[in-house]
């Protein structure tokens, strides 16, 4: 027999009780996916999955045991309790692990949209279908659009446990791309750019076409510049991109490890007094929202560095324990399979009072880089060192100059915070991925070591 999900989980915990578990937690997640991909004119592919499953895990004999399953049937309920069970009796681990009982109060919030739910395959197919038409009409130089795809993905998780806890969180989110290619005196260069959201109203394919076009050509007559250092404005997509790649050194779980050189820093200025880095789960600031961890924990906005000063790093259940501390409602799962690690809500440096165009005239002469190359070869998380390819302008008395192309960056994490000269108004996130977003305003940097000529 096939149950729904809620069904499912209540006889599952009732049957774990039978079974001798003196406690027990049911996981369940349904995934929808969506994505259609144009080229030349043409739906060159549709693509739409869903992935549903479920965990279990129960306490016997001091010891936790852990099972999934894809399937809500008889079978997958002994399935799932003898697994678990046979953990049990296996496994000898000293650290004592626990279910949670829930907090008194949860955050209601609403980030799923009805209307993005209902969209047929012929609205997603022409909102491509514009968008690479628009691009292509846009400019003679542009000669092909390489990618463009519209796609759509809803998330439900469900938390129930023997100890009274109940949660349900359900969100979706629309995402738009196009990426083009542009050719000029031999030169051959690309760009891209993307919308997502969930209200439609808020998505324009003319302007979204423009965006594209803009960064696409911009980078015609791009050459590097000679190397030495320079004053440069981080452009807020690039400064998320590079907060995302280090925002592993604030999890509890690698300090305690002693992959991160945060383990001593607290309470210590790591930063300019006029920086502050935030963990908000929810905020008007940001699109996404989320009430509980994947452990049951109500999650918490929380500063993370004040005013330079780091006075807290992220932790689940496990390592707030070994820290004797409470968990700060970070513990994710990367899936219903996946065990609990640390993750960021909405992970973000706190915007400052200047625009970008302020930042120019501050900087007068410098480098305004725009996209960053290798953040995953390039990184060393645990060191904070980092050598990345990157593209940009020149800034010359002010103003975005020509097109800079075939320079690294390269510095350290670390020390890059401290040359932090000051933090623009315009804070932008990225596209959510996992439990939650990287965001981070554009930063004015001095004494930045660039190789080029």
């Amino acid at each position: 027999m096939t149950y729904e999900p809620q069904e499912f989980m209540d006889i599952l915990l009732r049957k774990a009780a039978d079974a001798g578990f003196l406690q027990a937690e049911t996981f369940f997640e349904n995934g929808r996916s969506t994505e259609i991909q144009i080229l030349e004119a043409e739906v060159s592919m549709f693509e739409s999955s869903v992935l549903q499953g479920v965990s279990f895990r129960g306490l016997q004999n001091g010891q936790m045991g852990y099972a999934f399953a894809e399937e809500l049937t008889d079978s997958a309920m002994v399935f799932l309790l003898d697994q678990a069970a046979q953990n049990c009796a296996v496994l000898e681990s000293e650290e004592e692990e626990t279910i949670y009982q829930g907090d008194t109060d949860y955050r209601t919030v609403s980030v799923f949209s009805d209307d993005i739910d209902a969209l047929a395959f012929d609205t997603f197919a022409q909102m491509g279908l514009d968008l690479e038409k628009k691009i292509l009409a846009a400019d003679t130089r542009i000669v092909a659009v390489d990618h463009c795809f519209v796609s759509y993905g809803s998330a439900v998780s469900q938390i129930q446990n023997t100890l009274g806890l109940h949660l349900l969180h359900a969100s979706n989110l629309m995402f738009v791309y196009a990426n083009a290619r542009c050719e000029e005196n031999d030169q051959v260069k690309t760009g891209d750019s993307y919308w997502f959201g969930r209200d439609l109203n808020t998505l324009d394919i003319s302007s979204l076409a423009a965006k594209v076009v803009a960064e696409t050509t911009g980078k015609l007559g791009a050459s590097p510049v000679p190397s030495g250092k320079y004053s440069i404005i981080l452009d807020a997509s690039a400064a998320a991109d590079l907060l995302s790649t280090f925002s592993e050194i604030f999890s509890a779980d690698l300090i305690q490890k002693g992959f991160s050189l945060l383990g001593d820093k607290m309470n210590t200025q790591i930063a300019p007094e006029f920086f502050t880095l935030r963990d908000d789960a929810i905020t008007e600031k940001s699109i996404t929202a989320i009430p509980f961890d994947s452990e049951g924990v109500a999650t918490k906005n929380k500063i993370l560095i004040d005013k330079g000063i780091l006075t807290s790093i992220l932790h689940n259940r496990k390592t707030a324990a070994k820290a004797g501390t409470k968990s700060t409602g970070n513990g994710f799962r990367s899936g219903y399979k996946g065990s609990v690690s640390i993750g960021p809500t909405n992970f973000y440096i706190e915007p400052g009072e200047k625009d970008l165009q302020s930042l120019f005239l501050e900087t007068d002469n410098g480098l305004y880089i725009k996209e960053l190359a290798g953040l995953h070869s390039g990184t060393n998380t645990v060191s904070g060192d980092f050598s990345l390819s990157c593209e940009g302008y020149v800034i010359e008395n002010g103003k975005i100059g020509r097109a800079v192309d075939q320079i690294t960056f390269a510095d350290n994490f670390y020390l890059l915070l401290h040359k932090i000269h000051r933090i623009g108004s315009d804070l932008f996130f990225n596209p959510p991925s996992d439990a939650g977003s990287i965001g981070s305003p554009s930063l004015l940097i001095r004494d930045v070591a660039i190789s080029g000529d």
